[in-house]
């Protein structure tokens, strides 16, 4: 049975799942980068919605690719107010009203059960990083972007062999041939999403059932490429920071969040992104001092990547300042990150 999300919620377990994909450019440098309908705002208000209805109408409004994980029940009821946040805030919030986190992909976000959204982020790196390795002129027909849309009671092997039929000019094997060994008999509701690869629309099915595809070159034939299903990867670990030397913290009493809420982070992200995300789930006014770091030797937009569970709001700071070396403070409802010598 759907229940209403209504009340107020005294121990917040805010699952910031922030971990934007890190990609490969082609000089080996690290550069963060995330679906861009997610920067678009929401101003509206949903008042006991069913999830699944409403997934779809912030889909319709951003005009990008939200998907709801098929393990999610979509016709339990929602509350929701949007007052010119971005998609990525609102879902935020979604994903804390409904006990759920966010894996945020290359063109797509998805809420899933908690646990799930590294996986789905590792199988979306290890996508991009092999179809760099194929050769030009089998990614060019790959890279090809299509809507995609499907009726009710599609079956997603049926799908998925569709799909597979548009790229027969890229010599396309398929391993394993018989996908009912991979994805179980299932019937889709009616759906479409805006234009993306063949690569994404294939690993939008397949994750929802636990699995996604890995391409390689077929060693037998230059202009044939094997795909093959495989189960989602366990969860990438954060990689530990170089960190600086850390001092004193000056911390006011000012409350901004109970020291009885806690809270579950999962990011990787750069720092003054992540400052200003958690700031307005704190409900502060972020103050970063951007031009004194960067006199210092600090890049605001180092990737910070943590992860944290059942942590207080004064450990969960602690632990986003602390690969910079830096401390914060907290007055009149101001989050300052000084830059001191």
């Amino acid at each position: 049975m759907a229940r209403p999300v209504t009340g107020t919620i005294h121990s917040i377990r805010l699952s910031f799942v922030l971990s934007m994909s890190l990609i490969v450019s082609g000089t080996s440098s690290l550069a963060w980068s995330r679906p861009a309908f997610l920067n678009r705002t929401i101003d509206a208000t949903f008042q006991q919605i069913p999830l699944g209805r409403l997934i779809s109408q912030l889909s319709t409004l951003s005009d990008g690719t939200i998907v709801l994980d098929r393990q999610i029940d979509p016709t339990q009821y929602v509350t929701l107010a949007c007052q010119g946040e971005d998609v990525l805030a609102v879902l935020f919030i979604l994903a804390d009203e409904t006990g759920t986190e966010l894996a945020v992909l290359e063109s797509s976000v998805w809420l899933v059960p908690i646990g799930k959204a590294g996986s789905l982020e590792a199988a979306d790196d290890e996508r991009k990083a092999a179809l760099q390795k194929l050769p030009a002129h089998t990614r060019r027909p790959l890279s090809t972007k299509q809507a995609l849309q499907w009726q009710a009671g599609q079956k997603p092997t049926v799908l998925i062999e569709k799909l597979l039929a548009r790229t027969k000019t890229a010599n396309l094997a398929v391993t394993p041939d018989d996908l009912s060994t991979v994805i179980p008999h299932d019937h889709l509701a009616a759906g479409s999403i805006p234009p993306l690869s063949l690569p994404e629309q294939l690993d939008l099915v397949a994750m929802q059932y636990n699995h996604h595809l890995l391409w390689k070159q077929n060693p037998q034939k230059s202009s044939a490429v094997l795909v093959q299903f495989v189960p989602l990867p366990s969860p990438t670990k954060p990689k530990e920071q170089p960190t600086r030397q850390k001092q004193p913290r000056a911390n006011s009493s000012q409350p901004a969040g109970s020291d009885q809420d806690r809270y579950t982070l999962r990011v990787a992200a750069p720092f003054d992104e992540l400052l200003r995300a958690v700031s307005q789930r704190l409900k502060l006014e972020p103050s970063i001092d951007t031009h004194s770091l960067k006199t210092r030797g600090i890049n605001p937009q180092e990737i910070i990547r943590l992860e944290m569970k059942d942590a207080s709001r004064d450990e969960l700071l602690d632990a986003i300042v602390k690969p910079l070396g830096l401390t914060w403070s907290i007055e009149k409802g101001r989050l300052s990150i000084p830059a001191r010598d």
